[in-house]
């Protein structure tokens, strides 16, 4: 009896064990990587010579056959220089596709963490020197855990002395959009760039107290809609209400979708810039449209959203124009027309303008609001166009101000509200944990 006895508690004991925590069960999901993954960023591409330096005693390895070519003390200068069909290294040919620095930390008694250096910044993670094949220069690629990848964002990207549940939503959009677009530079060598093209990554001197602090409350929570990572675009300032994707790059994502914006405190929420006809013809020429001189745009008018003219998004960004010139016309993109001015955004509207008299030795405008899709420019009364317009970037997914002013506005001591925050800009979406 008590041997039946004592098998019974041995029973209940570890099923008691094994129940999930009341509360808990959120974090004790499967995660999609088993451990954090690693990225492999390009910090340079197309180098002639980089130099390289520890704060360790370091190794530099030939990739290939994990041979030690050199060894090098803590804070010694190397030069690595592509030499067509092999490296230098401080001048010595050296035969090899590619080249790691291994840092020996062991050799210097030293309590705190070692970086190597590639041009005089500092890296964590891992350093490697490429010569890609079919591409000029070398490649320096720096692998890193997707967290301390994400540590070198944040201050790029927003301000981190901005209120941290705004801070924390750009962690995670950050660290979601890392890991949708790791294969984007599969052909280059590495998974993601350090510049525009995909995040600004600076290493180690890009880092903050408090975009380390964003990055660590929020560890391995990245967006998900329909069981998928999403593509989290993001930017600075919409003007006041973000954009479908389908109206800016065709491809439309039911979780970008425009929403009313928040960014009102922005320096750029309202834009203005100024062109003479000779300018904008100048303009219109180089991008190679053989148009004669303009004589008139046709673009319908900018009204409160959402729009619904067609060449216009819903937030009233220009999807198209048509510039009618003396030899034909032509169709272009707003995204086009906004390369082509070097415009902020493409939410604009165009009015011409005639200048008056001198008087006083000051020369004033008088603008021509139009009220239809053709705006005349060529000829009187028209001697300026002048463009006005709204936000700065895409205007897809979460605008860093709109965030900005959710997040001032948040609950006192709601540290969750980065996620309301995302759920607004990122429609439909669920936030949970990648990796524990």
């Amino acid at each position: 009896m008590r041997k039946h006895m004592l098998q019974w508690l041995l029973l209940v004991f570890f099923m008691l064990l094994f129940l999930p925590v009341t509360g808990q069960a959120r974090e004790t999901e499967p995660a999609l990587w088993l451990k954090e993954p690693s990225l492999r960023v390009g910090i340079l591409t197309g180098q002639q010579s980089v130099q390289i330096t520890a704060d360790a005693n370091f190794d530099l390895v030939n990739a290939g056959t994990n041979k030690t070519i050199k060894s090098f003390r803590a804070y010694e200068k190397v030069t690595i220089s592509d030499k067509g069909n092999g490296f230098s290294i401080n001048g010595m040919p050296v035969a090899a596709n590619g080249i790691n620095v291994v840092l020996k930390s062991k050799d210097v008694m030293v309590s705190i963490k070692q970086y190597a250096h590639v041009n005089n910044r500092r890296y964590r993670g891992d350093i490697s020197i490429l010569r890609p094949a079919g591409k000029s220069g070398m490649t320096v690629v720096n692998t890193l855990p997707v967290e301390e990848y994400v540590y070198g964002i944040i201050k790029h990207e927003i301000s981190p002395e901005w209120a941290m549940e705004a801070v924390k939503a750009q962690a995670v959009a950050a660290r979601t959009y890392a890991l949708a677009s790791s294969n984007k530079h599969k052909a280059d060598g590495f998974d993601v760039c350090a510049t525009t093209d995909c995040q600004v990554y600076g290493g180690l001197e890009s880092e903050t107290p408090r975009a380390l602090e964003a990055v660590d409350s929020t560890r391995g929570l990245v967006l998900f809609h329909s069981g998928k990572l999403i593509t989290a675009y993001f930017h600075s300032s919409s003007g006041g209400h973000t954009e479908n994707s389908e109206n800016v790059w065709s491809s439309p994502q039911p979780y970008l979708k425009g929403v009313a914006d928040f960014d009102q405190d922005c320096p750029y929420f309202k834009w203005e810039k100024k062109l003479t006809i000779a300018e904008l013809n100048q303009a219109v020429s180089r991008a190679g449209y053989n148009i004669g001189r303009l004589q008139a745009i046709e673009l319908s008018p900018l009204g409160n959203p959402p729009a619904v003219s067609n060449d216009r998004g819903v937030s009233g960004r220009v999807k198209h124009i048509r510039l009618l010139g003396t030899n034909g016309s032509v169709q272009i993109t707003g995204a086009k027309m906004r390369t082509m001015l070097d415009l902020k955004s493409t939410l604009f509207d165009i009015t011409t303008a005639a200048a008056q008299p001198v008087f006083a030795g000051k020369k004033s405008v008088r603008t021509q609001p139009s009220q239809n899709s053709i705006r005349p420019v060529a000829g009187e009364p028209a001697d300026f166009v002048i463009i006005n317009g709204s936000g700065w970037g895409h205007g897809l997914g979460l605008s860093q101000w709109g965030a900005k002013a959710m997040a001032e506005k948040a609950p006192p001591g709601n540290t969750e509200y980065f996620k309301e925050i995302l759920k607004h800009y990122y429609q439909g979406v669920e936030i949970k944990k990648a990796y524990i």
